[in-house]
Order: structure tokens, then sequence, then C-alpha cells
């Protein structure tokens, strides 16, 4: 089982997300430890190693059979997180559920636990592992998909106390005036994924607790891809944080104590891009994450990705959970090898 000590070393987003081609319908990811909360893979990382697996399934569909009508962008896609992951190997299964022109729907599975890698998608599930992530994408080539297109003067609604845009080069020193990197609790260290992404909020604060803005960049000096965007919009979960006491003495009346330790899994995610990535990639890309309401353990989570001209890139929404750590550090009993989640 992964340590939920932190990792010494960041491994470059590509290299994490590198998928290997078994044959037609069938991949291969390797899920790292550098990218896992406790014992589990962030939900988003693994989300992106599926959206890196589609992109190579539509290219290579597109070069075979329309060449002159590519669709290597995710246009939208929906994640059901059915079971936890873990470090290691992971197959990922994709079906063309309904091949188009313009769009195509397809099918993703992605699969832990089973024997031989060297595996094809008429393989017994037996042989695959068990079912951790499904998920349906749309891919589509943005660049060519034509329409109107309507300025609809979208607005941050509230604005953020920090309305500047940071001059990057002193934010890379952390001297920018208006916006300051976040300085990680200690009960954060076994959150070894957000080694990856360097996290900078504004020096007034947020607008509210359940609102958090923020400009992020990848730790690894690598630029943000349509790949990654699946991470992205599940790098920051932690809206709950904002209201955690700040000692002993606020304990009284708050709804969990200062040092109480939490994980967040994600239970469904969607993921709908608005703009492709230039081909340099985005060094920056701005966020705002919000909550609606949390209540009974449960959360909707709605985040917003922007890049450096302040156009969406990405609109996601969440079904999370907030849960003891323990249930993230606890060893994978019987009965959930035999098929029963513990989420």
């Amino acid at each position: 089982m992964a340590s939920d000590k932190p990792s010494t070393g960041i491994i470059p987003f590509a290299k994490a997300t590198e998928i290997k081609r078994i044959d037609a319908n069938t991949y291969q990811a390797n899920l790292v430890d550098s990218f896992c909360i406790g014992a589990v893979p962030n939900g988003g990382y693994v989300a992106s190693c599926i959206l890196q697996a589609a992109i190579l399934h539509g290219s290579s569909r597109s070069r075979s059979r329309s060449p002159s009508n590519p669709q290597p962008h995710v246009l939208n896609a929906h994640f059901e997180y059915l079971n936890r992951t873990e470090v290691g190997p992971a197959t990922i299964i994709i079906e063309d559920v309904k091949p188009g022109r313009q769009l195509t729907t397809l099918h993703a599975t992605l699969y832990q636990g089973g024997g031989s890698v060297q595996i094809s998608s008429s393989s017994p599930e037996a042989t695959r592992g068990k079912k951790r992530l499904t998920a349906y994408l749309v891919m589509t080539n943005l660049s060519s998909l034509q329409g109107i297109s309507l300025d609809t003067q979208f607005l941050l609604v509230p604005p953020p106390l920090t309305l500047t845009k940071p001059n990057f080069g002193l934010l890379k020193e952390n001297k920018d005036p208006s916006w300051t990197n976040i300085q990680l609790p200690p009960g954060f260290s076994y959150i070894r994924a957000l080694q990856n992404i360097k996290f900078y909020i504004p020096r007034q604060g947020q607008v509210r607790k359940s609102i958090i803005d923020l400009w992020i960049c990848l730790a690894s000096g690598e630029r943000f891809t349509d790949a990654t965007l699946g991470y992205v919009s599940d790098c920051w979960p932690y809206v709950v944080e904002a209201y955690r006491p700040r000692d002993e003495k606020e304990n009284e009346g708050a709804a969990f104590r200062h040092d109480a330790k939490h994980w967040y899994p994600t239970v469904v995610m969607n993921v709908e891009q608005k703009k492709a990535a230039p081909k340099e990639g985005w060094e920056w890309l701005r966020m705002r994450v919000s909550s609606k309401e949390v209540r009974g353990g449960r959360f909707d989570l709605e985040v917003l990705v922007m890049d450096e001209m302040g156009e969406l890139v990405v609109v996601s929404n969440h079904v999370g959970l907030v849960l003891g750590s323990e249930r993230n550090l606890a060893g994978r009993a019987k009965g959930e090898m035999k098929g029963q989640s513990r989420l």
C-alpha cells in the first residue's frame, strides 16, 4: 500500500500520464505515487489518464477512418468513480459507442487488479481486473466546429476581492503585490498530489469561505495541455478546509475539529472543454472553485478554469464526499475485493 508520507520528487505530468496502446481498443497506464492522496491516486489525475487515452484513440481512429476530419479534442467527459484506484498498472478499454463526422461518443473503463497487462478488449473481465472508473466522452475537433458565437459578457459573480492580474514574473518568486502562494498546513502532507501544482491565492483573502480564487502552474515547469484538464478540474476540491477551526479554542460549535484529517473523494465529475490548448500549451491558468451546499458529508463543486486572457477553458461540476482519512489509508478488505466499494 502507498505511504502517506510526501514523495521526494516530482514526476513530469507527461510521464505520469503516459499511455501505451495494446490494441485497437485497449490501452495501458501506470498510476504513480506522487499523484496520490494518501493511498489513492487523485481522481482528476486518473481522469487525465483516460483523457490521454481517449485523445490517442481519437487521433488514431481519425487517421485510419477520416484523415480529413480529425477529432483530437474531448468536448465533454462524464466520469463515474466506482472503486478506489491504486498505484500501479491500469488497463483502459475504449468502445466506440457512436462514431460521427463531427462528434464521436466513446465509453471508457479503467480496470485494475487483473493479471498480465498484455490483454485485449476481447479478454474476459476477470483478466482485466476490477472496474475502478468508467467514463463517457464526446470527441470532436474544437478548431473546426462552426456555428454562431456570442459575447455573453461572462464575469465571475461575486467578483473576487483581488481583481488585479498578477505579474507572473514576480508571482514565480512570490513577490506579486496582489497574489501569494498557498502555505499548506502540516496535515496536508499526505496529499502528495498537491506537490505537482503551484497554487496562488489573493493576498486580500477570498470573497467568501465557499469560493476560492486561484492562479496555478505546473511545478514541473511543463505547460498545461488538453489532457491535463481532468487533473486541473480536481486539483483543489478543498472548499471545506476554509471552515476549519484554527486551533483548539475554536473547536466549540464548529462542524469539525481543527485537527480532523479529511479525504474528499470524487463520486461524479463532468468536464466540458470550451477552448483547445494552443500548441505551446498554457503556462498559467486561473480557477474559481465554489460549493453551493455541504450537507450530510456530501458537497457539490463547480470549477471554472480560465486562461490568462480570461477566456473560459473548462466548466466542471462534481459530486464529492467528506470522509475521514482513515477510509483512504485503510487496507482493502475481503468484502471490497469481492466487489463491495469502501467509499
